[in-house]
């Protein structure tokens, strides 16, 4: 199963995922100007997960027996409030929720889960969107 999220840019800062293997760039969000700003909703494939809870630049793979690493926050959406959404026969979980405290994770020094893929091919942008700035800090 595959899972819809926001391609992240502070998953540089964690690792060398894919976004900067061979030049590759995908932040969450693109400035173009203080008030047009434009996100990526991709759907990524995480394979066998290698979860950390700090962070760790000195990564540039995946560890030998995994396909992702997930920089793992001690809040995540509310995965009852997951949709299951197909995606030309592929079923992809597309979390929703307002975030909730994750007890295994309290001690991380995430506050929100990173996904980090090494592989362009792990990822598919589905959805480009675009937000309209009045000033910073406020969107419509």
């Amino acid at each position: 199963m595959g899972m819809l999220c926001l391609c992240s840019r502070e998953a540089a800062y964690v690792s060398h995922g894919f976004q900067d293997r061979d030049h590759l760039h995908a932040p969450a969000a693109l400035i173009v100007t203080w008030q047009l700003q434009v996100m990526f909703l991709a759907e990524a494939v995480l394979g066998e997960e290698h979860h950390i809870t700090r962070d760790d630049p000195s990564l540039k793979q995946a560890p030998a027996g995994f396909h992702s690493v997930v920089a793992r926050g001690y809040t995540e959406p509310d995965p009852s409030q997951d949709f299951m959404l197909d995606l030309e026969g592929n079923v992809v979980r597309v979390p929703q929720g307002k975030p909730i405290q994750v007890a295994d994770f309290e001690n991380s020094s995430f506050s929100k889960s990173e996904y980090l893929l090494y592989k362009e091919s792990q990822a598919r942008i589905r959805y480009m969107l675009t937000m309209k700035f009045n000033h910073r800090g406020s969107w419509h």
